[in-house]
């Protein structure tokens, strides 16, 4: 009766870490796989002297605003490789909330896509889908697709954590004296335009 026991507690163990272990296989399959991105433009390679242009435009439009009147529009044009490695860099030098590497972003015909290998424990591929629009002189930010690896994110979720993310862009909006007027996406490049408060 002894041996039973012990056999069938065994047993048992051995079923529920082969359970875990499968779980935790396909899960990884999942999450560690490519992210959906066969359709995407070719791969952006990023450059220092790309980040160094995007800087150079941001203190130039700084400078503007400064100077500007009320009421007067200012402009921004960002390409794809100013972006991408821009948000490289900051990857690079530390200045990102998680650690990321590959970043990748593409402007195209009213959406904008990125795509980076960011750290969570694991490596996993993110790509993320989004329309741009203005709403009440703000950005208005739709996510079109995200996947985790192979993982859609639902909608639901989606929208829950866009809702979080738009509250805490508004007050940094607010605080620019800054009224979005235009946000035009079009093939490798996007332009920002904006009237002074």
């Amino acid at each position: 009766m002894n041996k039973n026991l012990i056999r069938t507690f065994l047993l048992t163990v051995g079923a529920i870490s082969a359970g875990l272990l499968l779980i935790a296989g396909i899960g990884g399959y999942f999450v560690t796989g490519p992210a959906p991105i066969d359709d995407w433009p070719n791969w952006v390679k990023p450059t220092d002297e790309a980040a160094t242009i995007l800087d150079d435009k941001i203190a130039a439009l700084e400078q503007e605003i400064d100077e500007a009147a009320a009421g007067e529009e200012l402009t921004l044009k960002l390409t794809e490789e100013e972006a991408t490695s821009k948000l490289d860099q900051l990857a690079r030098d530390g200045e990102l909330s998680v650690e990321m590497e590959y970043i990748q972003v593409y402007f195209s015909d009213g959406i904008v896509q990125t795509f980076a290998r960011v750290d969570m424990g694991i490596d996993v591929q993110v790509a993320i889908e989004a329309n741009i629009e203005v709403e009440d002189g703000k950005p208005d930010i739709t996510i079109r697709h995200l996947n985790l690896g192979r993982i859609p994110i639902p909608k639901a979720l989606i929208d829950s954590v866009m809702t979080a993310v738009e509250r805490a862009l508004e007050e940094r909006w607010d605080d620019l004296h800054l009224e979005l007027q235009e946000v035009d996406i079009e093939h490798g490049e996007i332009t920002i335009t904006l009237v002074k408060k």
